[in-house]
């Protein structure tokens, strides 16, 4: 019996140690989810290119031989069951102190222009005093308080990074209309024609991909001040030895895909030809910086 239980221990800790290394696990044995329908219906499809986030999550998928579907599952789902120590991994999500905190978090897969606040254009612009010697927004909840009678449409479970995460939290939870992340696109430009919004907090390279240089209706948009000028889109995982090991074999992969020149064709093919120079030094600087 005794040497049944040290060979049981020994086995374990071979097997933990197997995983931490990234020698044992098995690509299937993780379950990579997403709330971006768009992920979940495009990856490991026949399909023609679609989108930077979409377009580098399939270059990951093929890097590490992930054949499965992508799951469409909410991101507080999602992150619960990682919680649970389950075989989960959330897919294109943007890297916060908080969740530094409590998770594991994949390099760089791919690079984007901030958000900027959209304000419907029939409204009075900002008060120089909402805005920086820049003419970027000082606080979001300040331009929210000067605009009482207007609210903002936001995504339902999306994280825009630590410093506009905390502006947001003190915009007055009645001028904040919140749409599930799958349809935020297709259905805010609604909500700010039918007068029920007046802001909106936006990617441009989301803007632009669902409207091309058409826009459903007439907004201006302003930086935001103290804001990184770019973030990116992480694979994000529990901190099991499984998980672990996983990040691993993902960040492995990402640095195969840095050297691809498709990643950077990835970015700028769906961008105004204005921004296209300015995101492709980006990333080439992001990329020199991590390898």
């Amino acid at each position: 019996m005794r040497f049944i239980a040290l060979s049981a221990v020994f086995f374990l800790s071979s097997l933990i140690s197997g995983l931490v290394s990234g020698n044992v696990i098995n690509t299937s044995s993780i379950t990579l989810h997403t709330d971006d329908h768009n992920l979940t219906n495009r990856i490991n499809q026949p399909h023609a290119p679609f989108s930077a986030s979409v377009d580098t999550a399939q270059l990951l998928v093929d890097a590490l031989g992930y054949d499965k579907p992508i799951l469409e599952v909410s991101l507080k789902r999602s992150f619960q069951q990682i919680e649970n120590g389950e075989s989960v991994c959330v897919i294109n999500k943007i890297k916060s102190a908080e969740r530094e905190k409590k998770y594991t978090i994949s390099l760089p897969l791919n690079f984007f222009q901030t958000q900027r606040l959209y304000q419907l254009s029939s409204l009075p612009p900002l008060a120089p005093a909402l805005l920086n010697e820049n003419g970027e927004i000082v606080s979001i909840h300040k331009v929210l308080d000067a605009f009482k009678a207007s609210a903002i449409v936001l995504p339902e479970t999306y994280s825009y990074g630590e410093r506009v995460d905390d502006d947001l939290r003190k915009i007055d939870d009645k001028q904040i209309i919140t749409l599930s992340n799958p349809a935020f696109f297709s259905r805010f430009t609604k909500i700010i024609a039918a007068g029920k919004a007046d802001f909106a907090l936006i990617f441009p390279a989301s803007l632009y991909q669902s409207f091309g240089k058409t826009k459903p209706i007439e907004m201006r948009s302003y930086a935001i001040g103290n804001n990184p000028k770019f973030v990116s889109g992480h694979v994000i995982c529990g901190k099991t030895p499984e998980a672990l090991a996983f990040i691993e074999k993902v960040n492995e992969a990402i640095k195969s895909i840095y050297a691809n020149p498709i990643f950077i064709e990835a970015h700028t093919k769906y961008l105004p030809a204005k921004a296209k120079k300015i995101v492709e030094q980006e990333i080439r600087q992001q990329v020199a910086n991590i390898l």
